[in-house]
């Protein structure tokens, strides 16, 4: 594994030279588009239903394009984000001046596996995407308990390694793991393939990332996988965008009701919220200080 500090100079570095491309994901009608459309409105809904204050301080850690952060400062808070991108900072700076909100906006370049902020600090931190571009998802997972006060909530997604288009293509599914990583080694010997260099974003199965929040001090308050698609075979899309969103569409209603197993928890992201729960070394650190 790549030292933590050119793993994460180097993730961004990529999204340094991506940003617009992260901007137009949400501003199309394309299948990716949707999903990541939703999974943004599902984030913006529970936070509207935790009904906080206004006066609730907020951050959100890796704002990216700067459309939750800016929604919610439209809503009349005033939020804290931050990035390790300033390409992605500068987007966040746009949105805030695009809707008249950028006086409720503070924005930091700062790395969440070190935030620049004094314990239990905030009622809310968000993570949108973040975890997977990330050489330490429980370092900084600590790092967002240390910051959130008692009782605080943390809104964060992970990248399902159980989606429902990655298990159903042979090329891709965790059933036929076994007999690609053979064959990676035998073409690997012969000296017709290599494996990708640089940071590759992580996945992690449902149960494995509440495990980690869990571990890392956090009480489960409710989950839900959203996305379904593209769905390809060997790799190559078999569905237009039109017909994959609607699948899409049929199969996120299905999973937000009580739809099977199968499809309420194989969403390509998995959205966690939970809350900061007191540990014993909370009350240990309070009656030493």
């Amino acid at each position: 594994m790549q030292p933590a500090s050119a793993s994460q100079r180097h993730v961004s570095d990529y999204f340094e030279s991506t940003a617009a491309y992260w901007k137009t994901l949400y501003s199309d009608d394309r299948l990716l588009s949707t999903i990541y459309q939703d999974r943004h409105d599902t984030a913006l809904e529970w936070i509207q239903d935790l009904n906080l204050v206004t006066s609730a301080r907020i951050l959100e850690v890796g704002c990216g394009a700067g459309l939750v952060t800016s929604a919610l400062a439209r809503s009349g808070y005033t939020v804290e984000a931050l990035d390790s991108t300033m390409a992605m900072l500068q987007m966040t700076r746009n949105q805030g001046a695009r809707h008249a909100v950028q006086d409720r906006i503070r924005m930091y370049s700062a790395d969440v596996h070190a935030l620049p902020f004094q314990a239990q600090t905030f009622d809310l931190v968000i993570a949108i995407g973040v975890i997977p571009w990330l050489h330490s998802e429980r370092m900084a997972l600590r790092e967002m308990r240390r910051v959130l006060k008692d009782d605080g909530y943390l809104l964060v997604t992970a990248d399902n390694n159980a989606r429902l288009n990655r298990i159903l293509d042979p090329l891709s599914s965790p059933v036929s793991a076994p007999f690609r990583l053979v064959a990676k080694r035998v073409l690997h010997r012969c000296g017709l393939w290599s494996p990708k260099s640089g940071f590759q974003p992580k996945r992690h199965y449902p149960r494995e990332f509440s495990r980690s929040i869990g571990d890392c001090g956090f009480e489960h308050v409710k989950s839900r996988t959203v996305g379904f698609g593209p769905f390809t075979f060997l790799g190559k899309a078999i569905l237009t965008d039109a017909i994959g969103t609607r699948l899409h569409r049929w199969l996120q209603t299905v999973a937000s009701g009580r739809g099977s197993f199968l499809v309420r928890w194989t969403g390509a992201h998995y959205l966690v919220l939970a809350t900061r729960t007191e540990t014993s070394g909370d009350r240990v650190s309070r009656r030493t200080s």
